[in-house]
């Protein structure tokens, strides 16, 4: 017996040696793992924010042709009107119209020359219009292959969010792995130590019945390391209730009841001083050095604690979608549909409106006749 009590403990020894070394190794492997997790994160994000950058200069073409297709309109349906008048005019043959000119000709040679005249007009009214309206197609096939651009950028920045948020949760997974591991291997540094100790007892003690109470203490201290599988943590599972939940309670942004506790008076001080600063549009900024649209109404509604995001689109969804109609100052003012908007601007009031145009343009204010927006929205 007493030789088998060592080789005993001496076996209990080297397996919680091993069990030690392994939780070793695994600890290791999991560190590597978050190492790999996090290098994947810097990546898309990186991809994410080159992804924003490109969003951010498609909406400022956006916001230029569209614009011009409002200008270009106004033009067309001035000539169109223009040249209504005209034939109005002819066909009542008022004392200013077309035919009385002609008919008033002194002898043939003024009327031929009359008759010159008017064509002469009415095709360059006819070639004016046909250029606008020539312009006017060009710009929207323009906006319409931006429009697809942007479309695809916002797909790739979703499909990358949607990466971001998987490899978030890959990341807690390591990080409670790595917690439990650490846990373990403590367990099993405890469980040599007490080994190691009991071997030492076993060697020096003549007492039978404290060497067994020495393998005792050695096997429970295995049974602690060897049982602690029996609890596992669903990291993910909670992840994507509450996920569900989220999607849930944002699928309806008219339902949310709060609303912004900011002094509304306060932000449409701060932007209309903006305009006085002679900050130029820098597609991707958020500073007085340049901002774009989205970057000033991020930066005006930090002044007031709240933090919206570098994005039209994502800012739509802390607001509750109004009418322009309805709009109160400090609201926001979006271009563009629902969930696609292309620019956004802060209402200050009297139909006006601060925004950083486009490149080129500096912050100012403009006002809604001249630039109508698609829809308004309050924030939460």
């Amino acid at each position: 017996m007493k030789k088998r009590r060592p080789q005993l403990l001496l076996a209990a020894v080297v397996f919680l040696t091993s069990i030690g070394l392994t939780y070793n190794v695994s600890a290791s492997k999991t560190d590597e793992q978050i190492s790999t997790v996090n290098s994947k994160i810097e990546q898309t994000q990186a991809s994410v924010d080159q992804a924003q950058k490109t969003i951010s200069k498609l909406q400022s073409q956006q916001t230029k042709d569209q614009a011009e297709i409002h200008s270009l309109s106004k033009n067309i349906n001035a000539r169109k009107s223009h040249l209504a008048q005209q034939a109005r005019s002819a066909q009542t043959n008022d004392t200013g119209s077309l035919i009385a000119f002609l008919t008033d000709a002194k002898s043939l040679s003024d009327a031929i020359d009359r008759v010159a005249t008017v064509a002469t007009m009415v095709n360059a009214n006819n070639q004016t219009l046909s250029e606008q309206k020539s312009d006017k197609q060009k710009v929207v096939a323009d906006k319409a292959s931006v429009d697809a651009a942007a479309a695809k950028e916002k797909s790739l920045t979703n499909s990358l969010n949607q990466q971001l948020a998987d490899l978030a949760v890959q990341k807690v997974e390591l990080k409670v792995q790595k917690s439990k591991e650490d846990a373990d291997r403590k367990k099993a540094e405890d469980a040599l130590a007490a080994a190691k100790k009991a071997a030492q007892t076993v060697k020096t003690t003549k007492n039978q019945v404290t060497a067994v109470q020495a393998v005792a203490t050695a096997s429970k201290a295995a049974a602690s390391v060897t049982d602690n599988n029996s609890n596992k943590t669903t990291v993910q599972t909670a992840y994507k209730t509450s996920n569900s939940s989220n999607d849930d309670s944002s699928s309806d942004n008219t339902n949310t009841t709060s609303s912004s506790s900011v002094n509304t008076s306060s932000v449409v001080a701060a932007a209309i001083s903006l305009t006085k600063m002679n900050i130029p549009y820098v597609y991707g900024g958020s500073s007085l050095s340049g901002m774009d649209c989205s970057g000033l109404t991020m930066y005006v509604y930090s002044m007031f604690g709240v933090s919206l995001p570098h994005n039209t689109v994502a800012q739509e969804g802390y607001v509750n979608y109004e009418s322009v109609s309805q709009a109160q100052p400090g609201d926001l003012l979006f271009w563009g549909s629902k969930g696609a908007s292309y620019h956004v601007a802060i209402y200050i009031g009297g139909g006006q409106f601060v925004h950083a145009p486009t490149e080129g343009k500096n912050v100012k204010i403009s006002s809604i006749s001249g630039f109508p927006p698609s829809f308004a929205g309050r924030i939460k």
